[in-house]
């Protein structure tokens, strides 16, 4: 479970929730992580987890105010490097080896050719996340004004600058709820490279037209009209054999008590482990 899902709690609520309602992982994100140190400890995070039995299974990394991984450029880009490095040292002091970075959004673009800036970009960010161990995950996210739109927003765009970084500490998020709105099929999902995905991020969608969708709209698996379970048989068709975390930013599970949303979410998650495949 992603501590998205709970996003308005800090970390020393949400994860002893996660505990009690039966989870066994969690996905850890960056800025609750860095509150709680900055009064505390990674080694008291550490020992929390540890008392905890929750395993930090991944993260998520700090959400941008300006260009950053793929449209950054100059000194911009190298104080992002000196973020972007402290962030995967600290998933590497904690023990998780893979981090989410989103898509910039698309109103930061400067240049019509941004992609080769961005491949140089991804390939510096590779050569740190070599020396920490810790695998980058590139998100593409498909959502409207005012947050979006971003420089990825399908799977297929992702699928393309991955391959042509060509380096095997960087990969690609999945998120559901991103590739349903996206326009994203079962078919294309089949046709993924199981070693390029570094994490799946699981949730619903509730109904409406596809453009007018925002991270408001996600709901818990089996609650709303996304072909969720074509989407899993697709990716373990194609040798997918990672984590799948349940990530909502849904205001009716955040006002509720963190402990009830979360046996929510593994209610949902074990129903969506089990659903009979779909033909």
């Amino acid at each position: 479970m992603s501590q998205i899902t709970t996003m308005p709690l800090p970390l020393v609520e949400d994860l002893p929730a996660f505990s009690r309602a039966g989870f066994a992982a969690t996905e850890l994100q960056i800025d609750k992580v860095n509150r709680f140190v900055a009064t505390s400890s990674v080694e008291a995070l550490i020992d929390m987890l540890a008392t905890l039995k929750l395993k930090p299974t991944g993260a998520i990394g700090l959400a941008p105010s300006g260009p950053a991984l793929l449209l950054a450029r100059g000194s911009v880009f190298d104080e992002y490097l000196v973020s972007l490095r402290q962030q995967l040292e600290l998933c590497r002091r904690i023990g998780i080896d893979q981090i989410g970075i989103g898509a910039d959004a698309s109103k930061w673009k400067q240049e019509d050719n941004w992609r080769t800036g961005a491949v140089s970009n991804i390939l510096r960010a590779a050569r740190i996340a070599d020396d920490t161990g810790v695998r980058i995950g590139l998100e593409f996210m498909s959502l409207g004004a005012p947050i979006g739109p971003f420089i990825l927003d399908t799977l297929a765009e992702t699928r393309e600058i991955v391959a042509e970084v060509d380096r095997d500490s960087v990969g690609y998020n999945i998120d559901l709820f991103h590739h349903y709105r996206s326009n994203g099929t079962v078919d294309e999902l089949k046709t993924v490279r199981a070693v390029d995905v570094v994490g799946v991020h699981v949730t619903d969608v509730g109904p409406g037209d596809k453009p007018t969708l925002g991270d408001g709209d996600r709901v818990l698996p089996g609650k709303g009209v996304a072909p969720v379970i074509g989407y899993r048989d697709a990716l373990i068709g194609a040798g997918y054999d990672g984590y799948w975390t349940l990530e909502l930013l849904n205001e009716s599970l955040w006002k509720l008590d963190p402990e009830e949303t979360a046996r929510l979410g593994l209610a949902s998650m074990r129903a969506f482990a089990a659903a009979s495949a779909q033909n």
